[in-house]
């Protein structure tokens, strides 16, 4: 045999020799270690009042917006307003020239004196209560009845005794008649002039009016929202002054979705949480309710009443509000950070017997700080609130309202057990 396989052979049975012999190779220490166990935080998912609502857009409208007009022609003396400006009721806004109706009081005045000079009394004096009877007029005629019924009776006796003839005594009559007809017809005149009194009172009275509507006032409290004229115009009835609105009390109006109509009730809770210049949810109820569903959208048109005593809030925004539809309404919560997303999936982690396994669920309403569940879990199910700790495997689970009582702790527990006996297994 050829020397080259000799030592080939050689090598091969020195070879199986050196492998039978060999010991085990003892384990590391890193083999002995046991498997880490991380400690999460958890939480038991309960029951919480989450009131049940609808989130509507809309505008905070003023509660009143009115175009305040003239009530007469004139010439403007003065504006005493301008844009932003903030009125009282009452306030004089705009103020038209008056000297002629000042000239009409005058004369109304000077009629009415005239007229109450008639039969004798001051234009202070109430006219209705006057006796009529009581004026010098009538008390002139009403003599000269008496005098010629005197004479008719004193005429009737002498008849008898033709001391007085039938012709004589005919005229005495006729007399006595004309005398009474001017006493009813005087009577009937004073009568008259008192009416005519209380024309001349109302004229004076219109006169007055059109001296008061002079100036134009604010028929409520509110802030100017746009001046349209300047001292000098002209003005005719009607014509547009001062834009103003009462920014005091505003309107939130909104629609209310069709299939949400329904649940909408007077009264209801409105929380209007976004806005300009709404830095903190504001509450408010419901006012009014319109009995139509607008066509174009769909909608239910809602109104609730806002204070806005500061004037902080513009009217015309933009503001976003919650309706409470149901205020007893419980819901199964989690805070968010136990909620990961990835890819339109939603999943939690559940804590059961120490393993921690990630779940799938649905969810609702979230409000930043936590969100409803809808599947996936049930109540009392373990979650690790902090979806970042969270990992497949044995974990230490730690209740965060036990956290003080860790005795009472039962899934870690037995976490700890599993996660023993799997190291008795390595």
């Amino acid at each position: 045999m050829p020397y080259a396989s000799w030592v080939c052979c050689f090598g091969a049975l020195f070879g199986i020799g050196a492998i039978g012999c060999s010991r085990p190779t003892p384990p590391t220490d890193f083999e002995n270690s046991p498997v880490a166990v991380h400690e999460v935080d958890v939480d038991r998912i309960q029951l919480q009042s989450w009131p049940r609502t609808v989130r509507v857009q809309g505008s905070m409208l003023a509660y009143e917006d009115a175009v305040i007009g003239s009530k007469l022609p004139g010439r403007v003396a003065a504006v005493n307003v301008d844009l932003g400006s903030i009125v009282r009721q009452g306030d004089v806004m705009v103020e038209l020239v008056r000297h002629e109706l000042e000239l009409r009081v005058g004369l109304a005045e000077a009629q009415l004196r005239q007229a109450c000079a008639v039969i004798g009394i001051k234009p202070e004096e109430d006219e209705t209560l006057f006796n009529a009877s009581q004026a010098p007029g009538v008390t002139l005629e009403q003599a000269l009845v008496a005098e010629a019924q005197s004479i008719v009776n004193r005429a009737e006796q002498l008849l008898s005794s033709r001391a007085v003839s039938k012709q004589e005594f005919d005229t005495m009559v006729a007399q006595l008649k004309a005398a009474q007809a001017r006493y009813s017809s005087a009577l009937n005149l004073v009568n008259e002039q008192i009416s005519m009194i209380g024309v001349r009172r109302k004229e004076l009275a219109l006169a007055k009016q059109l001296v008061v509507d002079s100036q134009i006032t604010a028929p409520f409290d509110g802030v100017v929202g746009e001046r349209h004229i300047s001292p000098g115009e002209f003005v005719s009835v009607g014509q547009t002054l001062v834009s103003l609105v009462r920014a005091d009390l505003l309107r939130f109006t909104a629609g209310v979705p069709e299939s949400h109509a329904a649940k909408i009730k007077e009264g209801q809770t409105v929380n209007i949480v976004d806005g300009l210049n709404i830095t903190s949810p504001i509450s408010t109820k419901i006012t009014r309710i319109s009995p139509t569903v607008m066509q174009a959208s769909r909608s239910v048109l809602i109104e609730a009443d806002v204070p806005n005593p500061l004037l902080d809030l513009q009217a015309g925004i933009f503001a976003e509000a919650e309706v409470v539809i149901d205020a007893h309404n419980e819901s199964l919560v989690l805070p968010l950070s136990a909620v990961s997303r990835f890819a339109g999936v939603q999943k939690v982690w559940v804590v059961s017997d120490g393993i921690a396994e990630q779940k799938t669920i649905r969810t609702g309403r979230e409000d930043g700080h936590r969100i409803e569940i809808l599947q996936g879990i049930d109540r009392d199910d373990l979650i690790i609130v902090d979806e970042k700790q969270g990992h497949g495997g044995p974990v230490v689970a730690r209740e965060r309202a036990a956290e003080s009582q860790p005795q009472a702790n039962v899934p870690s527990t037995s976490s700890v057990a599993n996660c023993d006996s799997l190291n008795n297994t390595n």
